[in-house]
């Protein structure tokens, strides 16, 4: 695990990599933290040692909604954008 676009940096003990998938047309956030550990046992092909929590956001309009309903929906669309310009500074913090 490296710090930075050099190969010279030294290895970090813990990153946070923030991410976003999407399910059709609706995004997920996720704040997943990545130590030394955890890059080992993968680059290792083993089981790591201590449990991983990562942290997940949905985007919702709500219970009463469809699971379905995306980006085709503009109050949705509203959501998603306003949670995509949050994401953004929050994965700064991060990166």
């Amino acid at each position: 695990m490296r710090n930075g676009s050099s190969d010279h940096s030294p290895p970090l003990d813990t990153m946070t990599i923030p991410c976003i998938t999407m399910v059709g047309t609706r995004p997920i956030f996720y704040l997943v933290p990545v130590t030394k550990a955890l890059s080992n046992a993968v680059a290792t092909g083993q089981y790591p040692e201590a449990k991983t929590t990562v942290v997940k956001c949905v985007t919702s309009l709500g219970h009463n909604r469809r699971i379905s309903e995306g980006m085709e929906t503009l109050e949705y669309r509203r959501v998603a954008f306003e949670r995509f310009l949050a994401f953004k500074a929050l994965a700064k913090e991060h990166w």
